[in-house]
């Protein structure tokens, strides 16, 4: 080999090490970047998949179970025709009418039968001081019951002002061991114990519950649990198998905490394993979902291997295409690393949209889990301070969804892009609104946001609603804090339809106040109705709206208040004998949900309630006066006997409020006051007879007790029967004597 060639094969075999060596550091270190980028972003994903499963096992229980539960006093209590077996004992003493009885043991038995996850309802009615456990009352007056279960609430809501409480997981009785978990409420809610008309509790089936955790996810694939306050398991999909002592878990107050909603990793039966929780919206219950490292990280095991293969691959076809290469002196390097980033780039928006989700709703940083702002976004924290928002454009609800959608995105596009010192983030969410930050620099007033905000806004030529959180130094808790603020601020854009910007600092809202109780004009509400004053009733509904818009109240309060006056209104127009449907249209609760802001709310009642009170006065100018003399003439045939309003109702087909009225316009004294008078003229003809006795004739009028026949007797003519009696035949000789019954 001549000089020359030396030459050749030394520059060749320089050149070809420099090539390799080139190759490793081009190949290794992206293939290495790409491949932490990518576990990083799927283990995110996994993670998000867990809590993912919890929040639909949480809305599978909460909203067909606990929500049920929690709604059934105003479903089966509710002053509703078909709900008079269970509501009329509230009032009246039923521990001698069998039949009364025997309709709220076949109601309850009804409703049980109809709702699978009920154990039993339970129901104390203090008039009477009736219990009933199911399909078993227990006269509380005449016997000791065995309470078996209930013991853990009886005492303590019937001797206190206990209003509501969950009772914890336990056995149903003594002959019983099904386990259950019970809502137990006071009827009225509000109100000290002195004025309860009874106590329901709703016993839901533990057994069944566990039953649809099976259903939702086999315990082979992942454990469900739900744990109580003091991290006591109540339900599970373990089936007969053991279930973990979460108790024994060094972590549990992660389970508990405040926020109620995380993830943390714990050894569970000696099993490395990830723990993600949700908290009930409608109780203290914690939803928890439990899943071994294993198996949450196979397929991120499995997507180890096929990169290290394909990475391993692509190394040696750069090692031939190096060698390739350095002989042949040219030919660019392979287009695989440009694949790469190609693939990288299309799946780019999934990653950043799901990193802006946790980033504002704070599921991130709770576990643990937070990303490169400055990668993923373009933006960083340093000396920089932020203010989050919700965005909600307001558009005609007939417009088009794709429309809407694309409208949405340009609009993001051109928050995006309107450039400055101040950067946006935006997405939007499932609900069409668009959600996300502003990041400013430490020297721009925090009040130029809202200025900023609405000018670009306002470029776009849509109607919107814009509410701002706090300004806080930038940093990912200050982003969820921020966020958590606007969305609350979103909530009471209900009593604000007209503003264009809502900021959670100007609202105070730890200034407002939640009264207890009704306001008086709510309760003055339904006898204005039944009067026919329309002028009282607006003013009456005037002086509610001005409670709802004065901003001086919490949304929860506003919100309640609107619901009391709909199923206020809907009792009144029930007791009048008039149709939801012919009146309002549809059922009131209904299309009260269908009501999307303060404005329209008022609108809606004030045009109802004219409605309404037109038509009772239409219906004083038409009464019914044969009607009206049938109800007196069934009065007077059956004075004899036990009536009541309700009986007299009952037999008529009216409402007992509504048959009231119509007996005071008749007879021009109330229905007792009538029947009493009625009573005591028949007395007043038997006793002039003088063949019967006083006891006698009290129970021919109707009266079972003597000596209240002689009191009532006594009052009006201030003289007892007898003495009525012989003062008739002029005989003055006796003195007052007391008539034995």
């Amino acid at each position: 080999m001549n000089r020359t060639e030396r030459n050749d094969s030394r520059i060749f075999q320089r050149l070809l090490i420099f090539n390799l060596i080139a190759v490793l550091v081009i190949s290794l270190v992206p293939l290495f970047v790409f491949f932490q980028y990518f576990l990083k972003t799927y283990n995110e994903e996994v993670q998000s998949l867990n809590m993912q499963t919890v929040r639909q096992f949480q809305n599978e229980i909460d909203e067909q179970v606990v929500k049920v539960a929690v709604n059934f006093p105003n479903l089966y209590l509710s002053e509703l025709d078909s709900n008079d077996a269970l509501v009329y004992p509230l009032t009246h003493d039923i521990s001698r009418d069998a039949s009364a009885i025997l309709k709220v043991v076949r109601h309850i038995g009804d409703i049980k039968n109809n709702t699978p996850y009920i154990h039993s309802i339970d129901l104390y009615y203090p008039q009477g001081n009736l219990l009933f456990m199911g399909e078993r009352v227990c006269m509380l007056n005449e016997s000791a019951c065995d309470l078996g279960g209930r013991e853990a609430w009886f005492d303590s809501f019937q001797q206190s002002d206990v209003n509501i409480g969950w009772i914890p997981a336990r056995a149903a009785g003594r002959y019983d061991p099904g386990l259950i978990a019970s809502y137990v409420r006071s009827i009225p809610f509000f109100g000290a114990k002195e004025a309860r008309q009874g106590i329901i509790a709703v016993n839901i089936d533990l057994a069944e519950l566990n039953n649809r955790l099976s259903a939702l996810k086999p315990h082979a694939e992942g454990a469900l649990l739900v744990v109580d306050k003091v991290g006591d398991v109540i339900a599970h999909n373990y089936g007969s198998m053991p279930v973990p002592d979460l108790l024994a878990l060094p972590s549990i107050s992660k389970l508990m905490n405040a926020d109620g909603t995380g993830r943390f990793d714990a050894n569970i039966d000696g099993q490395e394993s990830v723990v993600s929780f949700s908290a009930s919206r409608y109780n203290d219950w914690r939803y928890v979902s439990i899943a071994s490292v294993d198996s949450v990280y196979l397929k991120t095991n499995r997507l180890k291997v096929w990169m290290l293969a394909v990475g391993g691959a692509f190394l040696a076809a750069n090692v031939l295409i190096s060698v390739w290469l350095t002989m042949r002196a040219h030919k660019p390097i392979s287009s695989q690393m440009q694949t790469l980033k190609l693939s990288l780039a299309r799946h780019m928006p999934i990653v950043r949209h799901n990193y802006m989700v946790g980033l504002l709703f704070g599921s991130a940083q709770s576990a643990g889990r937070g990303g490169d702002i400055g990668s993923i976004l373009g933006i960083g924290h340093e000396g920089r301070r932020i203010a989050s928002f919700a965005l909600r454009v307001k558009r005609q609800p007939n417009a088009d969804p794709q429309e809407a959608m694309a409208g949405d995105f340009h609009m993001i596009e051109q928050l995006e892009q309107a450039g400055g010192v101040a950067d946006v983030r935006a997405i939007r969410d499932e609900q069409a609104q668009i959600l996300g930050f502003i990041s400013f620099p430490e020297s721009m007033p925090d009040a130029e946001v809202a200025t900023r905000m609405r000018s670009w806004l306002n470029e776009t030529n849509e109607s919107y609603l814009l509410c701002l959180g706090g300004c806080y130094p930038s940093d990912d808790v200050a982003i969820a804090r921020s966020f958590a603020e606007a969305d609350e601020a979103l909530d009471y854009a209900f009593l604000y339809p007209h503003a264009e910007v809502l900021r959670y600092d100007e609202l105070r809202l730890g200034d407002l106040k939640e009264p207890v109780g009704q306001p008086r004009a709510l309760e003055e509400l339904p006898a204005s109705i039944r009067a026919g004053d329309l002028k009282r009733t607006q003013q009456l509904l005037g002086e509610l709206f001005a409670d709802i818009r004065g901003g001086e109240f919490t949304i929860r309060y506003c919100r309640n208040l609107m619901l009391d006056i709909v199923l206020y209104v809907d009792k009144t127009m029930q007791q009048l004998g008039f149709s939801a449907a012919e009146m309002a249209g549809g059922d009131l609760r209904e299309l009260y949900q269908g009501v999307v802001d303060a404005d329209r709310f008022e609108g809606w009642m004030t045009r109802l309630s004219e409605t309404l009170v037109a038509a009772v006065n239409d219906r004083k100018q038409h009464f019914d006066h044969e009607f009206a003399e049938k109800i007196v003439s069934f009065v007077k045939g059956s004075i004899s006997h036990q009536l009541s309003l309700a009986f007299v109702a009952e037999h008529v087909g009216v409402s007992p409020t509504y048959l009231s009225k119509i007996f005071k316009s008749i007879t021009g004294s109330n229905f007792n006051e009538y029947v009493t008078e009625l009573r005591l003229e028949r007395a007043e003809a038997l006793l002039r007879d003088k063949k019967l006795s006083v006891q006698e004739i009290s129970y021919r009028v109707g009266y079972q007790s003597t000596h209240h026949f002689i009191r009532l007797f006594k009052e009006k003519h201030a003289m007892t029967p007898k003495q009525y009696q012989k003062a008739l035949i002029g005989d003055d000789s006796a003195a007052d004597e007391e008539e034995q019954p």
